[in-house]
């Protein structure tokens, strides 16, 4: 009996021995979030990929930060989101690192927030969507814009930032089927309560999310959208062309035609009758 007990103990410590290499090398392939910098606020300290908990100095602490620029080790994706009191006061913002196997989380909480004030101050500075592209450029007057986002995308994480950080605007997340194009409403209330709407209409542009993962990536990436618009397509810039060429063909027969065409009357030839006095 006791050495079926042993048996079994030395094979379930080999198991649990032979098992140990391989949790390693999966924690080793783990993507890790390994810089992080943001606008208009330093974190305090140094980061490090294994600590998930920093404070966040705000440059000026009326505007919330922005995600400036990140690096990963790995394949990932990063999302943002703002973290709120009980009275809708922004406190901080957590930055996810999302990935096949999990999702790492980093919490960064202001050091020195806002004191509350109420205004009427409703407007988004920006908004921010991985993988999205707002047109036009977001503006003071302006509340309709397109949403520009790959034709397979199907999770939908939108963070809109508010000018007055004391300002609340609700972030989005949806899973859309991949033809969906749905309209998206932001309504951005300000500390005194007034509220003003921001209509998203979703477009999806001939690229995948690979691609436009792989475009983000180059150095001095501007846009996705630019050169899909059917107006910059060139199929029909040359259409335009053609119509255009046509056009002007036609005029420029019908001012020779005009020009070679013979009179039919000779302003020397006598009329045929006299009028009756």
């Amino acid at each position: 009996m006791r050495r079926k007990i042993s048996l079994i103990l030395i094979c379930t410590v080999s198991i649990c021995l032979s098992a140990l290499p391989f949790q390693v090398q999966a924690q080793n392939n783990v993507p890790q979030l390994t810089s992080i910098n943001f606008k208009n606020a330093e974190i305090e300290g140094e980061f490090k990929a294994d600590v998930q908990e920093y404070g966040l100095i705000l440059e000026n602490n009326e505007v919330p930060p922005t995600l400036e620029s990140y690096a990963v080790s790995g394949d990932a994706d990063i999302f943002i989101t703002y973290t709120y009191d009980e009275t809708n006061h922004q406190t901080g913002l957590i930055a996810t690192l999302e990935y096949e196997m999990g999702s790492t989380i980093y919490n960064f909480k202001y050091v020195n927030p806002a004191v509350y004030e109420i205004n009427n101050n409703n407007f988004l500075s920006s908004v921010y969507c991985t993988y999205g592209e707002i047109s036009p450029r977001l503006n003071d007057e302006d509340t309709e814009y397109k949403l520009y986002i790959p034709s397979d995308l199907t999770q939908l994480t939108i963070t809109p930032v508010t000018w007055d950080i004391n300002a609340y605007c609700a972030p989005v997340e949806l899973i859309l089927g991949n033809d969906q194009t749905p309209k998206i409403t932001l309504s951005c209330t300000a500390s005194d309560g007034s509220t003003r709407e921001y209509l998203l209409n979703i477009k999806r542009v001939d690229k995948t999310t690979e691609q436009v993962k792989a475009e983000m990536a180059q150095p001095g990436f501007v846009s996705f959208v630019d050169g899909t618009r059917l107006y910059q397509r060139p199929e029909f810039i040359i259409t335009v062309l053609a119509a255009a060429g046509g056009i002007l063909i036609i005029i420029v027969l019908f001012l020779i035609t005009r020009k070679i065409a013979v009179n039919p009357y000779d302003k020397d030839e006598k009329p045929f009758y006299s009028p009756i006095e």
